[in-house]
């Protein structure tokens, strides 16, 4: 099943995209401590929040969406996803992902997660800039990661290197 929202594909339950987006939580807790707390930064289809639900040191899953449209239709991917929106470790924030950050506290987070819209989209090139980086990096807590999606197929180099220029 794919989610298609004002016509491009924005995610999907295929194999190869369940791999890559429960990837931006199993990897960072193969190699901590333990995350307790969870932002989730773009909803699609609900496999990352999913992952996240899966370990058992996760105390609290914020999920963070621009769209109501996006997580009202989460119901249609239960099948793959398993209902991670009413496991009652999770909160769901219909925001921009900026504005919620800066609405908690440093130190909030021990993974944040971001697959957001392609580049092009407007205003998206905001969740790429150095400036929201530096944002995402304060809200984390001590030894805290974050997993990001670089569009790379969908920007030429220069854009790319700009990007991981900006994260780096």
């Amino acid at each position: 099943m794919t989610l298609w929202t004002n016509a491009p594909n924005m995610s999907g339950t295929r194999f190869e995209a369940q791999r890559y987006m429960r990837a931006f939580v199993h990897v960072p807790a193969l190699v901590s401590d333990g995350i307790e707390r969870v932002m989730v930064m773009c909803y699609g289809v609900g496999n990352t929040a999913s992952a996240a639900l899966l370990h058992e040191s996760v105390e609290r899953v914020d999920v963070v969406d621009l769209s109501a449209d996006v997580l009202e239709h989460a119901p249609f991917f239960e099948p793959i996803n398993g209902r991670p929106l009413e496991d009652p470790r999770v909160t769901v924030h219909v925001n921009d992902a900026r504005h919620h950050l800066r609405m908690v506290p440093e130190g909030t987070y021990d993974l944040i997660t971001g697959e957001p819209p392609p580049i092009a989209f407007a205003g998206v090139v905001n969740l790429y800039t150095r400036e929201f980086f530096e944002l995402v990096r304060s809200r984390l807590r001590t030894g805290g990661m974050i997993s990001y999606w670089l569009p790379i197929n969908q920007v030429n180099e220069r854009v790319a290197r700009a990007i991981v220029g900006a994260f780096v």
